[in-house]
């Protein structure tokens, strides 16, 4: 009898779930109406990420990247064109070199590629009897007098090419030393210091040459990672453009896989941790002495100077620092970029370039500056972060705000994006364009003692230079929209509703009587707003904020996340728990609408095109449509991934977007 009961309960409770989980209400009975429309992810162009840059003229660069793309700009990196050279190699570029007949590239197993059309097109020139395709190749060698012979690339298992038609080709070098001596310091049991020379046996095939510099056309000095001990490195110098081939051993720890030279025997080495040491190599001996060590991590591998006196180093870390007296002291540059910066190249002292890897946004970073260095600006493409906000004033041209201080801009109606620089890492919830110059963004910074800080940053220029407003304080922002140039409202944690009169340069506080994080605004009139947010609150003012009346009273006390008015009458608002709200009486009263009972998931962020046509959309990929004002609603899905959906933006009855996490960018097909 037992048994029996038992089974009963568990074919009944089977029963019940089955029926919440089918759906109860429309699912079974009302069919949606629809209008054929779709979503489809649009497939940004990427950039891969730079290993190699060199700037051909004014506002011209080259910069070669991962799998042998090379992009190639003539405005400033505004617009880029991209080649593939040949990606199935999967193949990083490491150098650039340009002279006045011929561009040269290498890169990762003996790549070698040259072009005499200013890099628009590249044939290969490797020389595979020379260099094997298991050997990567790293620094390009140039007399720094301006000469364009001799020149020399230099990479691992002892790779060492000459050439003295100015890249047309290249043969090989054999150094030819078989014996240098290794000094090292003993102290005796007296407390005397002496040296001890000992013979060591080089193998060519042994030495990775990492770099090098040729202060003239005859004298090369070439740096290498084989150690005679561990507080020692190899420096190979020529007096003859190569022919001839000294060792020298520097008693330095670490690695320095670059130097510079400011004349025949005095330099500079570059290595771990951003060490930077004076060399002098007089009389056939090495003599250093400490300059700066630039921090633990930031292992250097790149050096430019531009003039004798001022020079730029790059590094591990984001590391970029500049020298201003030939080398005495180094300045560190900020240049918000997290991952490792590759190389760099300056056409003046004015305008310079810098190219890496920018991990924590997840895209390649490619930079200029054209005030020597004082500010740097994004000129790299692609999308590479959570996006949580986006904004179109047409079909072509719109802005995407996301975590990591991240803005980018398309023209193209999202195809590419260039990234906008913000000087900041904090997390931008929304972004809002008025026209193609005036835009604000919002945001906030965690921190683990204060909570969190709010950002308002604004631009005039479309984004070219954003103006950060740092006298502010507070908890984070949310939303921000504005009415006009001038009148506009911000809104976040703790009831908190920030107002400007002045285009977003200063802003005043507004008092709602509310606690509750506020997650969106629409902004109806420089007088009229709805605001909502958590607990089901619902605000409203017709007085430009010196008054907001509370609306929708006990119809929900779910988080509303989404507003979006129609006309006077009509809106709709979203949020937890899959609930959507509905006014046609201006807010006055509020319906639920019913929605399958699968669309259960927090929904983001609601739009419509007009009173009968909307969306909403929100967590694990919903898309959920309505034709017919909310009364039927369907979910929309093309094999869409199950990232969260963070906002929609609604230009027109033709075009739409959506963003989301993972880099989920959507367009509407109507």
């Amino acid at each position: 009898m037992r048994r029996f009961f038992d089974l009963r309960i568990a074919v009944l409770g089977a029963l019940f779930f089955v029926m919440l989980f089918a759906g109860c209400s429309k699912d079974e009975g009302d069919e949606a109406l629809t209008d054929g429309s779709s979503w489809s992810i649009i497939q940004t162009d990427e950039m891969e990420v730079p290993g190699a840059v060199w700037p051909l003229a004014h506002n011209e660069a080259i910069v070669g990247a991962n799998n042998e793309f090379v992009y190639r700009t003539t405005d400033a990196g505004h617009g880029w064109s991209a080649e593939a050279i040949d990606n199935t190699t999967g193949r990083a570029a490491s150098d650039i070199y340009f002279n006045s007949s011929r561009g040269i590239m290498i890169g990762e197993r003996g790549m070698l590629y040259t072009t005499t059309d200013d890099g628009v097109t590249w044939a290969d020139a490797s020389v595979p009897e020379i260099v094997s395709e298991d050997m990567d190749l790293y620094d390009i060698v140039y007399p720094g007098t301006g000469e364009e012979n001799p020149l020399f690339i230099v990479g691992e298992r002892g790779a060492l090419l000459k050439s003295t038609d100015a890249g047309a080709s290249w043969a090989e070098i054999e150094l030819n030393i078989l014996v240098a001596e290794s000094t090292m310091v003993v102290d005796d049991s007296t407390g005397d210091t002496t040296w001890d020379h000992t013979p060591v046996y080089l193998d060519q095939e042994r030495v990775n040459f990492t770099g090098g510099y040729a202060p003239t056309n005859s004298v090369v000095y070439l740096v290498g990672d084989t150690l005679a001990n561990d507080g020692e490195f190899y420096l190979f110098r020529s007096s003859d453009a190569g022919d001839d081939w000294d060792i020298l051993t520097v008693s330095l720890g670490g690695e320095f896989p670059e130097c510079y030279f400011s004349d025949d025997t005095t330099g500079m080495v570059f290595g771990s941790d951003g060490a930077i040491y004076k060399i002098a190599t007089a009389n056939d001996t090495v003599v250093t002495q400490y300059v700066t060590l630039l921090g633990s991590g930031n292992n250097l591998g790149e050096v430019e100077f531009v003039t004798p006196d001022i020079g730029w180093t790059v590094g591990a870390g984001g590391m970029v620092a500049k020298t201003v007296n030939a080398g005495e002291h180094w300045d560190v540059i900020d240049v918000d970029v997290t991952g490792a910066i590759t190389d760099v190249g300056f056409l003046d002292e004015d305008e310079g370039w810098i190219v890496g890897d920018d991990a924590s946004r997840g895209t390649g970073a490619i930079k200029i500056t054209t005030d020597g260095g004082a500010n740097w600006f994004f000129r790299s493409y692609g999308l590479g972060l959570a996006l949580n906000a986006v904004c179109f004033i047409d079909a072509s041209e719109g802005w995407i705000a996301g975590k990591s201080g991240r803005i980018a801009h398309t023209t193209d109606g999202g195809r590419m994006w260039l990234h906008q620089d913000t000087n900041m890492n904090k997390t931008f919830r929304d972004i809002y364009f008025l026209d193609e110059n005036r835009g604000w963004a919002v945001g906030f910074a965690t921190n683990d003692f204060l909570d969190t800080t709010m950002t308002i940053l604004y631009t005039t220029d479309g984004g070219d230079e954003w103006i950060a407003l740092d006298s502010l304080s507070g908890q984070r922002l949310d939303k921000i929209a504005f009415a006009d140039a001038s009148h506009g409202w911000a809104v976040g944690k703790d009831g908190l509703i920030l107002r400007s009169d002045d285009g977003g340069l200063t802003w005043t506080v507004q008092g709602a009587g509310v606690m509750a994080e506020l997650f969106d605004i629409d902004v109806r009139s420089s007088q009229e707003a709805f605001v909502v947010g958590q607990y089901g609150t619902i605000l409203h003012t017709v007085d430009g904020g010196s008054n907001w009346t509370s609306l929708g009273s006990g119809v929900t006390d779910q988080t509303l996340t989404g507003v979006d008015f129609v006309d006077g009458n009509i809106g709709y608002a979203c949020g937890s728990m899959g609930t959507v709200l509905k006014t046609t009486d201006g807010g006055d009263t509020w319906t639920i609408l019913d929605l399958p009972s699968y669309s259960g998931t927090i929904f983001e962020s609601i739009a419509f095109q007009n009173s009968e046509v909307g969306w909403v959309v929100g967590k694990f990929g919903y898309i959920m449509h309505t034709v017919d004002g909310g009364e039927t609603w369907y979910r929309q899905e093309a094999g869409f991934s199950e990232e969260t959906l963070n906002d929609i933006f609604i230009l027109d009855s033709n075009h739409a977007w959506i963003v989301g996490d993972g880099n989920v960018l959507m367009q509407l097909n109507p």
